[in-house]
């Protein structure tokens, strides 16, 4: 699930700040490589219209958290690795179990005949054998399930227009909790890009050196980004749902009006399988579209199996809460 923000950790490991901000600055535009025409700054305008995307958690008159990009991408991790974790604990259980029974009754299943020093090395290698398989499995892997599993639940960007700060609710090893200043944000969206290039878009916001901080409150040291909000249909949603993050910190709650409904954070199995469907319901106002009904309901068996890992991954995973400090930060 967290693969964007694993790749920009990932990616910050390779080089120092310093290095890529020179690298950055002798960047030369390709010919024909197009213009990014981003924003100048949180106080322009992109779009005459708002739209909050259903990338909300909660809403008041203090802050808005909102979702990341990448929530419904999960299960398929958990299912695949968790089968082999099954098996591999299945045999040692198994394994140590006939060692416990054949060592406690001192003879074999099927003879009378007395355990020898051979068979106690057996007994006892087996289960040894397959717990270590098991444990070098668990070490090389156990990197790839928390990308979805034995992990934060979910990643919140909680933007607080009181304190006019961006709270990035992390887990550690994904950049941990940083609390970053609004006037400083950049915003990488072009607002002239065409319908088709806004197609699965969302908020990337770019924080320099120095533009927050830490809950120690020591300044960040390096570039920090979060990308924000389920992924759009067109660019009209994209630059309406920036717009609607940016009125709110500017202008307050009456500009971007609360979601008539706020995204649940409760593990339910249905939205787990609503998740792997990936079907937009909106499909069904247009029958020449119908066609992508058709095609889910011949994959169902495989979206039964992604929706039950998608909702173990959920199962395995804790809820992340903001700090105290955080949670109390502009009452």
């Amino acid at each position: 699930m967290y693969f964007l923000e694993r790749g920009f950790q990932w990616s910050k490991s390779l080089t120092t700040y310093e290095e890529a901000t020179e690298a950055f600055n002798k960047q030369q535009r390709q010919p024909g490589q197009a213009e990014l025409h981003a924003p100048e700054g949180v106080d322009e305008s992109v779009s005459e219209e708002v739209y909050d995307n259903d990338s909300v958690y909660a809403y008041s008159d203090t802050f808005i958290d909102l979702r990341t990009p990448n929530d419904e991408k999960r299960g398929v991790i958990t299912i695949f690795l968790g089968w082999i974790y099954g098996f591999l604990i299945y045999a040692f259980v198994g394994t140590i179990t006939i060692s416990i029974d054949y060592i406690s009754m001192n003879h074999g299943y099927y003879d009378n005949l007395p355990l020898t020093a051979t068979d106690y090395f057996f007994l006892t290698l087996f289960p040894v054998l397959w717990l270590a398989v098991l444990g070098v499995f668990l070490k090389y892997t156990l990197r790839y399930i928390r990308l979805e599993s034995f992990t934060a639940r979910r990643i919140i960007i909680r933007f607080n227009r009181i304190t006019r700060k961006v709270y990035l609710l992390r887990p550690k090893h994904l950049g941990g909790i940083r609390i970053m200043d609004w006037d400083k944000t950049e915003v990488l969206i072009d607002k002239n890009m065409s319908e088709l290039e806004g197609t699965g878009g969302f908020v990337v916001l770019v924080w320099d050196k120095g533009d927050g901080m830490d809950l120690q409150g020591m300044p960040t040291d390096n570039l920090e980004v979060t990308f924000v909000g389920k992924p759009t249909h067109n660019a009209s949603e994209l630059l309406a749902f920036w717009e609607y993050i940016r009125r709110y910190m500017e202008d307050g709650p009456a500009a971007a009006p609360a979601p008539k409904k706020l995204i649940s954070k409760f593990p339910w199995p249905w939205l787990s399988l609503k998740a792997a469907w990936g079907l937009d319901t909106r499909f069904l106002r247009h029958r020449v579209l119908w066609v992508f009904v058709l095609a889910n309901l011949l994959m169902l068996p495989a979206i039964l199996i992604h929706a039950t890992g998608h909702w173990l991954s959920l199962l395995l995973c804790y809820e992340p809460r903001f700090p105290r400090a955080i949670e109390d930060a502009g009452r």
